[in-house]
């Protein structure tokens, strides 16, 4: 059986691209028997809703697209990125 871990990597690659059939019944499986797989599940669904969303209502404000990172954020995000 899938993990937690396993499970919501499985689950966030689905709401890209389509599974194959046998990782898409363990998915099912580990999301029918643990209550908090479940809910990420459903929390990333309605966050994909909400961003497509937003993107269909145009480009961002002008005052949005100059918001700049401080160097120690993105500091932190490259550590993260490159520790995968």
């Amino acid at each position: 059986m899938l993990s937690c871990k396993e499970t919501t990597k499985l689950v966030s690659q689905s709401l890209d691209r389509p599974l194959p059939l046998r990782r898409r019944l363990s998915v099912w499986m580990r999301l029918s028997m643990c209550r908090l797989c479940a809910a990420f599940r459903r929390d990333q669904l309605v966050l994909r809703k909400r961003i497509l969303d937003e993107r269909d209502q145009g480009p961002l404000p002008a005052n949005v697209s100059s918001v700049k990172l401080p160097i120690e954020a993105r500091q932190r995000i490259q550590k993260l990125l490159e520790s995968r």
